[in-house]
């Protein structure tokens, strides 16, 4: 298909997808679903879900074949409040529970202990110092500490080290019941004088440990109840020991390439031989190539099964059946693991696992799901781009509303989402990344009613409500914000509309403009062209409400010329590519409060100025966000139920305050507790000795929260174009800075595209 075919071709199929959308939309009016979103009346009260009453107490759904009977943070400090120093020790999931043992050494050598705590598995919590081993013994009683499989109870490990040269001169092992009382102990003759690294006792009471070599390698050792070596291997890589078959150790012999996994086997000892045998299931090909990608932890449960934690859930392969199973997916209970420390497969079914989620380390406690239940549940659209920003909000939803499941579905395709949607059916929230908003507000249910339910218009910073508002109604929500603006030496102009820039760069020498980070060399004209345009309703290309445009015209003309001061971009050079004259204007991208703080501080010092892009009003600094989320109007008042506390979880300030929100909120709070941590955070930096003035500056309170608010009110909203539009501009400009059409082409192919675009959309 030629060229002038093809775009013959493009602009009948927008046409007919219009055609058939519009008669959907028109059908579902008929049949009383939809009506004109200006004419509705914003509802009077708004449904949210029940609040789990106080005092309740946190109940996992029982959806999977696992369900939660704990997930609670565990504490990092045995005693709070007394001034020590922690070292050594481990961190571990057994039967006994989730468990965290150190050495803690306090300011005389008589007063330090060796200390474990955590929670047990029926949820209590418990801190306990370990300080009756050896009711004589001065200072630590053990250095390591390791489960016994398949039971509740211990193996401890006291190591006496000499001065000399630093090496063990003495094992002692102790066996302890659940409480960490003594059983048995005996000393252990270890051909080696290394520090133990790991330790485990299985069901017979021989003791497994792993120490490094002294040229790095790492070895797993077996010791007989009597303390006698007798077992000792090399390893290839990183081994980790695992509880499995009821109280059995299999070791997981983990491969690292520049420090990525490669490869992880698992292996039980053969005494006798004095060799290790791989599990059947380590030798499965699906296993081989599941063990390479995100899993943090993994253990056999028998020889045929091995589960893992995966970015999924807790998943299981059975290499009889060739069957994985997920048994417990973390998005279906509020469950959003940033790292999984441990996984521990229980003799009685059940898993311990301990994960961070980015802010505190839990316990997770999984046990067999008797009888599965259904819970209500909506879903959510979302571009794979950002679905981090909804899975974070989904974890706490789910944790906080157990009995209500959020499905984020990210492999919708457009068209067939917008038929979806256009016949009143499809998920009940959108984000419109992937459908487009402004020209659809038919398809979404108006939020102004909700914001003022729920206060939140009042707890918003009221500039980042217009991304979500067409004509004037609220049919979106963003939840954060990034600021772009240009700067321009002191001697530039004071203020510009796209005239107006234009007119400074026709009487300027150098480049249009530069960039601080020069990645790739492009042909620096597209952002010349993302420069004049803000949107449908304000950009130098067309008037939407008049359908005047400037193509077929001088000013296209003019406008066409003029980029070519974009083909070359010098590099900014902290400004000065300004200040030689080398460029008018200089991109900066804002992504965090630093960045502001920065600014302020650079244009103090080299007498610059953020002007702003231009707009048809004059220059504003430009407010950006990932596209809306938007709630289909045809939702029924349980799944708008649903959806109204999901929305109200999303703009809280808790689902604002977490690991991943790195750029401005839109919450008037949250972006104040930005701005203390700012200046908590130089304060740390400058006790610590790792103080930079250049990367973050000391906070000047008024000055810079002035200067940011003033950012903020002096600012426009950027709506991208609709999805149709924004493809014919991407088509014909990426044809002309390609060089597969001539400037006369592109004149011709977007007046003819954008007059048929603008006449279908009235």
């Amino acid at each position: 298909m030629n060229g002038k075919k093809s775009k013959i071709f493009v602009s009948l199929s927008l046409l007919v997808c219009c055609v058939f959308l519009n008669g959907c939309l028109e059908k579902g009016k008929a049949d009383g679903h939809l009506e004109d979103a200006n004419s509705l009346e914003l509802p009077k009260e708004i449904s949210f879900l029940k609040d789990p009453e106080e005092g309740a107490g946190w109940k996992d759904n029982q959806v999977d074949d696992l369900h939660a009977v704990i997930n609670l943070p565990v504490t990092k400090v045995v005693e709070k409040g007394e001034k020590k120093n922690s070292g050594g020790g481990s961190f571990f999931a057994c039967e006994g529970g989730g468990i965290r043992f150190k050495n803690h050494a306090c300011d005389n050598y008589y007063d330090n202990y060796s200390g474990v705590n955590g929670i047990a598995t029926d949820g209590t919590e418990f801190t306990k110092k370990i300080d009756d081993i050896e009711p004589d013994r001065k200072s630590f009683q053990i250095h390591v500490l390791g489960p016994k499989a398949g039971e509740d109870g211990y193996v401890a490990c006291y190591q006496i080290s000499n001065e000399r040269d630093g090496k063990i001169d003495s094992y002692w092992f102790y066996e302890l019941d659940g409480n960490f009382q003594k059983v048995r102990v005996v000393q252990g003759k270890l051909n080696t004088r290394e520090f133990i690294k790991e330790l485990m006792q299985d069901k017979d009471g021989y003791i497994h440990l792993t120490y490094v070599r002294y040229d790095g390698k790492l070895v797993y050792v077996i010791v007989s109840r009597k303390g006698e070596q007798i077992f000792e291997t090399v390893m290839d890589g990183r081994p980790r020991l695992c509880a499995y078959k009821g109280g059995e150790i299999a070791v997981s012999d983990e491969i690292y390439v520049q420090n990525v996994l490669s490869d992880r086997r698992f292996y039980s000892a053969d005494v006798e031989t004095h060799s290790l045998r791989e599990l059947p299931v380590s030798k499965d090909e699906t296993v081989r190539r599941k063990m390479t990608g995100y899993v943090d932890a993994a253990t056999p449960v028998s020889e045929h099964v091995l589960a893992w934690c995966g970015s999924t859930g807790v998943l299981a392969y059975d290499d009889q059946s060739r069957e994985t199973r997920l048994l417990y997916g973390w998005s279906n209970h509020g469950i959003k693991p940033n790292l999984v420390y441990d996984l521990t497969a229980m003799s009685d079914g059940s898993f311990g696992i301990l994960y961070s989620d980015g802010q505190e380390d839990y316990y997770l406690l999984l046990r067999p799901t008797a009888e599965k239940e259904e819970l209500k549940s909506i879903t959510i659209a979302v571009s794979p781009y950002n679905r981090e920003t909804y899975s974070d909000a989904a974890a706490i939803f789910q944790k906080r509303y157990p009995q209500y499941v959020i499905n984020l579905k990210d492999d919708y395709d457009e068209m067939s989402l917008l038929t979806q949607l256009g016949a009143g059916d499809g998920p009940v929230l959108v984000d419109t990344e992937i459908t487009g908003f402004e020209n659809l507000e038919s398809l979404w249910e108006p939020l102004d009613g909700f914001l003022e339910q729920t206060h939140l218009a009042d707890e918003l910073i009221p500039e980042t409500r217009e991304f979500g508002k067409i004509g004037g109604v609220t049919y979106g929500i963003v939840r954060d914000f990034r600021i772009e603006t240009l700067i321009i030496s002191d001697s530039g102009p004071s203020d510009w509309d796209y005239d107006g820039f234009l007119n400074a760069l026709e009487g300027f020498s150098g480049a249009a403009l530069t960039y601080k980070y020069i990645e790739f060399p492009v042909d620096w004209r597209e952002k010349f062209f993302y420069v004049i345009n803000n949107g449908m309703d304000d950009n130098y290309f067309f008037d939407a409400e008049t359908g005047r445009m400037i193509f077929g015209t001088k000013e296209f003309e003019r406008l066409l010329k003029l980029s070519d001061k974009a083909l070359k971009c010098p590099p900014a050079e902290e400004g000065k590519a300004l200040q030689e004259g080398k460029a008018l204007c200089e991109h900066e991208d804002i992504l965090a409060l630093a960045g502001v703080i920065r600014l302020r501080r650079r244009l103090e010092a080299n007498g610059e100025r953020a002007i702003g892009y231009p707009t048809k009003d004059g220059a504003r600094h430009v407010l950006a966000a990932n596209a809306p989320v938007a709630m289909r109007s045809t939702a029924t008042a349980e799944e708008k139920e649903i959806a109204y506390t999901f929305l109200k979880v999303m703009l809280s300030e808790e689902a604002m305050s977490g690991p991943h929100n790195m750029t401005f909120s839109v919450r008037k709070d949250v972006m104040e507790q930005q701005f203390k941590e700012y200046e908590r955070n130089v304060a740390v930096m400058k006790e610590i000795g790792t103080y930079d003035p250049d990367y973050a500056p000391e906070l000047d309170w008024d000055g810079d929260v002035n200067f940011f608010e003033e950012m903020i009110r002096r600012s426009t909203v950027r709506k991208k174009f609709p999805t149709g539009l924004q493809k014919v501009f991407d088509e014909e400009v990426g044809d002309y800075l390609a060089g597969r059409i001539d400037g006369r082409a592109l004149d011709d192919h977007l007046k003819n595209r954008v007059w048929l675009y603008l006449e279908e959309s009235r």
